[in-house]
C-alpha cells in the first residue's frame, strides 16, 4: 500500500512544494514512535498494514493530542519535533485516510465492471450513477470549497477506474505494441474526457496505448480505419525519410491493432476521432 499511497500523494501535490516527501517522512517518524510508544495503537507500527479507515482516525486522535504537548513521550531524538509538534504526522494520517477513502471507491466500481454483462454504453451509465460518499472526504462538503475536492475526487476516481478497465480488458498490453510495462502504458480516451461526459467510463471509448502512441493519438497524428488498422497523419509520413520515425510509425501503418474480446473501440467515436486526424 505504500507504494500506491507514494504514487498518489506526488500525483495529487504541487510539483516541488515537498509536502509529498514530508508525509512520507512523518508517517515514517510516527512508525518509530508508535513502537517506542504504542498508546493501544501497536497493530498501527506498520501504518501501510491498516487498511480499516476508521482505525486511522482513531490513530489522528490520539496523533492530535500528543502534538498539542509541551512533553509528548513521542518526542524521540533523532525525529525533528516539527513533525509531530508541528501538525506534519496529523496532516500525512489525514492524507492517508483521503487515499484510502478514493481506494475503496475505485474498488468498489471496478467491482461493479467486473459483474458487468451488458453493453459498454450501460456500464458506463451504471458507473456514472454511483454516487461518491462525502463522508470521509471533506469536513467542509457545504462550502464551495469542499464541493470543489469533492469534484476533484470523484474525477480521480472515475479516471483510475477507466484506466483500469481499459488495461484490463486489453490485458494490460499497449494495443499497437504489446508492451506491457504498466509505467509506460495509458488508457486513451477515443472522444476527449472533456467533450462528452456520459461516455467517460464507456470501455469502447477506450484504447490501451504506449506513451508515444498516446500522445499521437490524442494529437490526431494516428487514429483507426473501420477495420482497425493504423491510419497515420501526412504531417508524420513527410518524416518517413527520418529512420526514427519510419521505425515508430511507416512498420505499423495499416495493420490491424490487438482487439479486446469484448468492449470493442466503438466505430462511431473512431469516425468523430478519423475526422480530425490531420
Amino acid at each position: 500500500m505504500r507504494e500506491k499511497f507514494e504514487k498518489y500523494l506526488f500525483e495529487t501535490n504541487q510539483p516541488g512544494s515537498g509536502r509529498a516527501s514530508s508525509y512520507l517522512k512523518a508517517i515514517q517518524y510516527l512508525e518509530v514512535m508508535i513502537a517506542r510508544v504504542p498508546f493501544g495503537f501497536a497493530d498501527c507500527e506498520s501504518i501501510y498494514a491498516v487498511e480499516d479507515i476508521t482505525r486511522i482516525e482513531e490513530l489522528v486522535v490520539v496523533v492530535r493530542d500528543e502534538q498539542k504537548k509541551d512533553s509528548s513521550r513521542w518526542a524521540i531524538e533523532g525525529i525533528p519535533a516539527s513533525y509531530l509538534a508541528g501538525g506534519y504526522c496529523s496532516a500525512a494520517l489525514g492524507a492517508y485516510i483521503t487515499f484510502l477513502a478514493e481506494y475503496e471507491e475505485q474498488i468498489r466500481l471496478l467491482s461493479l465492471s467486473r459483474e458487468h454483462t451488458g453493453t459498454g454504453a450501460e456500464l458506463a451509465q451504471k458507473l456514472n450513477s454511483e454516487l461518491l460518499n462525502p463522508g470521509r472526504f471533506h469536513e467542509n462538503i457545504s462550502t464551495s470549497e469542499g464541493q470543489d475536492v469533492l469534484r476533484e475526487i470523484k474525477t480521480r476516481r472515475n479516471q483510475n477506474v477507466f484506466r483500469s478497465i481499459v488495461s484490463g480488458i486489453y490485458g494490460g498490453e499497449c494495443c499497437i505494441t504489446g508492451l506491457s510495462i504498466a509505467a509506460l502504458n495509458r488508457a486513451s480516451h477515443i472522444v476527449p474526457w472533456s467533450e462528452d461526459k456520459s461516455i467517460r467510463l464507456n470501455p469502447c471509448n477506450g484504447l490501451f496505448l504506449s506513451a508515444t502512441y498516446d500522445a499521437a493519438f490524442d494529437r490526431n497524428l494516428l487514429t483507426l480505419d473501420e477495420d482497425y488498422r493504423m491510419m497515420v497523419s501526412k504531417c508524420i509520413r513527410d518524416l518517413y525519410s527520418n529512420e526514427a520515425v519510419s521505425t515508430y510509425f511507416q512498420k505499423i501503418e495499416g495493420t490491424q491493432i490487438s482487439l479486446p474480446d469484448n468492449y470493442l473501440p466503438d466505430q462511431k467515436y473512431l469516425a468523430k476521432h478519423r475526422e480530425k486526424l490531420l
